[in-house]
Protein backbone atom coordinates (compact mmCIF):
# COMPACT_ATOMS: atom_id res chain seq x y z
CA UNK A 1 0.00 0.00 0.00
CA UNK A 2 1.44 3.42 -1.09
CA UNK A 3 2.04 5.21 2.62
CA UNK A 4 0.24 8.86 2.68
CA UNK A 5 2.56 11.82 2.99
CA UNK A 6 1.54 13.65 6.12
CA UNK A 7 -0.36 16.63 5.42
CA UNK A 8 2.29 18.89 7.20
CA UNK A 9 5.02 17.16 4.98
CA UNK A 10 2.86 17.64 1.71
CA UNK A 11 3.00 21.52 2.31
CA UNK A 12 7.00 21.10 2.81
CA UNK A 13 7.11 23.69 5.34
CA UNK A 14 10.60 24.35 6.21
CA UNK A 15 10.12 22.77 9.84
CA UNK A 16 10.43 25.68 12.25
CA UNK A 17 7.27 27.21 10.20
CA UNK A 18 5.89 23.77 10.41
CA UNK A 19 6.04 23.81 14.06
CA UNK A 20 4.32 27.31 14.26
CA UNK A 21 1.42 26.95 12.57
CA UNK A 22 -0.34 24.15 14.82
CA UNK A 23 1.20 26.36 17.84
CA UNK A 24 -0.77 29.29 16.48
CA UNK A 25 -3.95 27.29 16.03
CA UNK A 26 -3.70 25.99 19.65
CA UNK A 27 -3.05 29.75 20.80
CA UNK A 28 -6.46 30.53 18.52
CA UNK A 29 -8.69 27.34 20.25
CA UNK A 30 -7.69 28.31 23.52
CA UNK A 31 -8.26 31.77 23.61
CA UNK A 32 -11.92 31.20 21.64
CA UNK A 33 -12.38 28.98 24.85
CA UNK A 34 -11.36 31.40 27.11
CA UNK A 35 -13.56 34.04 25.65
CA UNK A 36 -16.55 31.52 25.35
CA UNK A 37 -16.22 30.76 29.04
CA UNK A 38 -15.94 34.40 29.82
CA UNK A 39 -19.68 34.92 28.33
CA UNK A 40 -20.73 32.61 29.57
CA UNK A 41 -20.22 33.28 33.27
CA UNK A 42 -20.00 37.41 33.18
CA UNK A 43 -22.71 38.94 35.75
CA UNK A 44 -24.77 41.53 33.65
CA UNK A 45 -24.26 45.54 35.80
CA UNK A 46 -26.53 45.07 38.59
CA UNK A 47 -29.34 48.87 38.48
CA UNK A 48 -27.12 51.36 40.07
CA UNK A 49 -29.01 51.93 43.07
CA UNK A 50 -32.46 50.65 44.97
CA UNK A 51 -33.91 54.14 46.79
CA UNK A 52 -35.53 51.73 50.08
CA UNK A 53 -37.99 54.40 51.27
CA UNK A 54 -38.93 54.19 55.03
CA UNK A 55 -42.32 55.40 55.46
CA UNK A 56 -43.13 58.37 57.42
CA UNK A 57 -40.70 59.71 60.28
CA UNK A 58 -40.36 62.39 63.17
CA UNK A 59 -43.29 64.15 63.39
CA UNK A 60 -45.46 61.89 61.39
CA UNK A 61 -46.11 58.32 63.49
CA UNK A 62 -48.15 57.04 60.25
CA UNK A 63 -50.41 54.63 61.76
CA UNK A 64 -51.05 53.36 65.44
CA UNK A 65 -51.74 50.59 66.90
CA UNK A 66 -51.49 49.14 70.70
CA UNK A 67 -48.37 51.24 71.28
CA UNK A 68 -46.66 50.44 67.97
CA UNK A 69 -46.14 52.84 65.62
CA UNK A 70 -45.74 52.55 62.01
CA UNK A 71 -42.59 54.69 61.36
CA UNK A 72 -40.82 52.38 63.80
CA UNK A 73 -41.70 49.10 61.87
CA UNK A 74 -40.68 50.56 58.51
CA UNK A 75 -37.56 51.74 59.24
CA UNK A 76 -36.50 48.43 61.24
CA UNK A 77 -37.97 46.67 57.59
CA UNK A 78 -35.80 49.02 55.88
CA UNK A 79 -32.71 48.60 57.34
CA UNK A 80 -33.11 44.47 57.46
CA UNK A 81 -33.65 45.00 53.49
CA UNK A 82 -30.59 47.02 52.89
CA UNK A 83 -28.54 44.40 54.64
CA UNK A 84 -30.53 41.46 52.48
CA UNK A 85 -30.13 43.76 48.98
CA UNK A 86 -26.48 44.75 49.93
CA UNK A 87 -25.55 40.95 50.55
CA UNK A 88 -26.89 39.90 47.39
CA UNK A 89 -24.43 42.70 45.54
CA UNK A 90 -27.33 45.04 44.80
CA UNK A 91 -26.16 48.84 46.25
CA UNK A 92 -28.84 50.95 48.12
CA UNK A 93 -29.16 54.34 49.89
CA UNK A 94 -32.06 55.01 52.43
CA UNK A 95 -34.04 58.42 52.80
CA UNK A 96 -33.95 58.14 56.12
CA UNK A 97 -32.12 55.34 58.85
CA UNK A 98 -33.25 57.42 61.77
CA UNK A 99 -36.42 59.13 63.25
CA UNK A 100 -36.62 61.96 61.03
CA UNK A 101 -39.01 64.04 58.70
CA UNK A 102 -37.88 66.35 55.87
CA UNK A 103 -40.89 68.94 56.56
CA UNK A 104 -40.00 72.57 57.79
CA UNK A 105 -39.53 72.83 60.97
CA UNK A 106 -42.57 73.44 62.86
CA UNK A 107 -45.00 72.89 59.99
CA UNK A 108 -47.57 70.32 60.00
CA UNK A 109 -50.99 69.57 57.51
CA UNK A 110 -51.03 68.39 53.87
CA UNK A 111 -47.89 71.03 53.04
CA UNK A 112 -45.64 69.60 55.41
CA UNK A 113 -46.19 66.27 54.46
CA UNK A 114 -45.97 67.27 50.84
CA UNK A 115 -42.60 68.78 51.74
CA UNK A 116 -41.13 65.10 53.41
CA UNK A 117 -42.24 63.49 49.95
CA UNK A 118 -40.74 66.40 48.09
CA UNK A 119 -37.84 65.82 49.98
CA UNK A 120 -37.66 61.86 49.32
CA UNK A 121 -38.28 62.69 45.79
CA UNK A 122 -35.17 64.94 45.28
CA UNK A 123 -32.73 62.41 47.34
CA UNK A 124 -33.94 59.71 44.70
CA UNK A 125 -33.28 62.26 41.96
CA UNK A 126 -29.95 63.55 43.37
CA UNK A 127 -28.68 59.45 44.34
CA UNK A 128 -29.98 59.05 40.54
CA UNK A 129 -31.82 55.71 41.50
CA UNK A 130 -32.31 53.03 39.40
CA UNK A 131 -35.50 51.11 41.80
CA UNK A 132 -37.99 52.96 44.24
CA UNK A 133 -39.21 50.93 46.97
CA UNK A 134 -41.04 52.51 50.07
CA UNK A 135 -42.37 50.90 53.10
CA UNK A 136 -45.43 51.42 54.76
CA UNK A 137 -47.65 49.40 57.31
CA UNK A 138 -51.50 49.58 57.03
CA UNK A 139 -54.18 49.99 59.55
CA UNK A 140 -58.05 49.63 58.57
CA UNK A 141 -61.02 48.51 60.27
CA UNK A 142 -63.04 46.93 57.11
CA UNK A 143 -60.12 44.70 56.44
CA UNK A 144 -61.03 41.14 57.77
CA UNK A 145 -57.36 39.74 56.89
CA UNK A 146 -53.71 40.74 57.02
CA UNK A 147 -51.16 40.36 54.21
CA UNK A 148 -48.87 42.25 52.93
CA UNK A 149 -49.23 43.52 49.31
CA UNK A 150 -47.23 46.02 46.67
CA UNK A 151 -48.39 48.56 44.38
CA UNK A 152 -46.95 49.79 41.39
CA UNK A 153 -47.12 52.63 39.06
CA UNK A 154 -48.78 51.74 35.60
CA UNK A 155 -46.45 54.63 33.68
CA UNK A 156 -43.05 53.28 34.17
CA UNK A 157 -41.84 50.48 32.71
CA UNK A 158 -41.27 47.33 34.61
CA UNK A 159 -42.91 48.30 37.50
CA UNK A 160 -45.57 45.73 37.39
CA UNK A 161 -43.17 42.90 36.95
CA UNK A 162 -40.85 44.07 39.66
CA UNK A 163 -44.05 44.16 42.00
CA UNK A 164 -45.43 40.75 40.81
CA UNK A 165 -42.28 39.41 41.66
CA UNK A 166 -41.74 40.81 45.07
CA UNK A 167 -45.10 39.99 45.90
CA UNK A 168 -44.77 36.17 44.66
CA UNK A 169 -42.12 35.64 47.53
CA UNK A 170 -44.15 37.50 50.12
CA UNK A 171 -46.34 34.70 49.69
CA UNK A 172 -43.93 32.44 50.71
CA UNK A 173 -43.51 34.20 53.99
CA UNK A 174 -44.82 31.76 56.82
CA UNK A 175 -49.23 32.75 57.72
CA UNK A 176 -49.04 35.54 54.87
CA UNK A 177 -52.56 36.35 53.18
CA UNK A 178 -51.84 35.83 49.75
CA UNK A 179 -52.96 39.50 48.36
CA UNK A 180 -52.41 40.55 45.22
CA UNK A 181 -50.22 43.26 43.67
CA UNK A 182 -52.29 46.34 42.69
CA UNK A 183 -51.61 49.09 40.71
CA UNK A 184 -51.41 52.22 42.61
CA UNK A 185 -52.19 56.29 42.16
CA UNK A 186 -50.12 57.70 44.98
CA UNK A 187 -47.94 60.67 44.87
CA UNK A 188 -44.62 58.67 45.71
CA UNK A 189 -45.24 56.76 42.64
CA UNK A 190 -47.06 59.32 40.41
CA UNK A 191 -44.06 61.28 40.54
CA UNK A 192 -40.86 58.72 39.58
CA UNK A 193 -39.83 57.48 36.28
CA UNK A 194 -37.68 54.67 37.49
CA UNK A 195 -39.25 51.29 38.71
CA UNK A 196 -41.24 51.97 41.93
CA UNK A 197 -43.25 49.94 44.60
CA UNK A 198 -45.00 51.04 47.74
CA UNK A 199 -44.96 47.31 49.82
CA UNK A 200 -47.59 48.03 52.56
CA UNK A 201 -46.28 45.17 54.76
CA UNK A 202 -48.93 44.13 56.99
CA UNK A 203 -52.32 45.43 58.81
CA UNK A 204 -51.56 46.93 62.75
CA UNK A 205 -55.88 46.12 63.50
CA UNK A 206 -55.29 42.22 62.77
CA UNK A 207 -53.95 40.96 66.37
CA UNK A 208 -51.77 38.01 65.19
CA UNK A 209 -50.07 40.20 62.46
CA UNK A 210 -49.72 42.90 64.91
CA UNK A 211 -47.67 41.24 67.14
CA UNK A 212 -45.49 39.89 64.26
CA UNK A 213 -45.07 43.05 62.81
CA UNK A 214 -43.23 43.80 66.00
CA UNK A 215 -40.56 41.21 65.83
CA UNK A 216 -37.24 41.09 64.52
CA UNK A 217 -37.70 37.84 62.86
CA UNK A 218 -40.73 38.86 61.32
CA UNK A 219 -39.28 41.99 60.06
CA UNK A 220 -36.33 40.34 58.57
CA UNK A 221 -38.25 37.74 56.94
CA UNK A 222 -40.45 40.04 55.12
CA UNK A 223 -37.40 42.15 54.22
CA UNK A 224 -35.60 39.11 52.79
CA UNK A 225 -38.53 38.56 50.58
CA UNK A 226 -38.75 41.36 49.25
CA UNK A 227 -34.84 41.36 48.19
CA UNK A 228 -35.58 38.12 47.09
CA UNK A 229 -38.06 39.58 44.86
CA UNK A 230 -36.13 42.12 43.38
CA UNK A 231 -33.00 40.15 42.71
CA UNK A 232 -35.56 37.73 40.87
CA UNK A 233 -36.76 40.48 38.84
CA UNK A 234 -33.14 42.45 37.80
CA UNK A 235 -32.37 38.25 36.53
CA UNK A 236 -35.00 38.34 33.93
CA UNK A 237 -33.90 42.04 33.23
CA UNK A 238 -29.91 40.19 31.97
Amino acid sequence: MKRQRAFFHTLRLPRFRRLLLPLLLLVVFTATSYTLVERHTSTLPLPGLVMIDPGHGGYDPGVMSNGILEKEVTLAIAKQLQAALEARGIPTAMTRDSDTDYADSGSRGSSSKRQDLDKRLEMTDTQQATMFISLHINNSNLATRGGAEVFYSEQNEGSEQLAAAVQSQLHKVPNMSKRDAKPGKYYLLRKQNIPSLIVECGYLNIPDERARLNTPDYQKQLAVAIANGVDSWLKTQQ
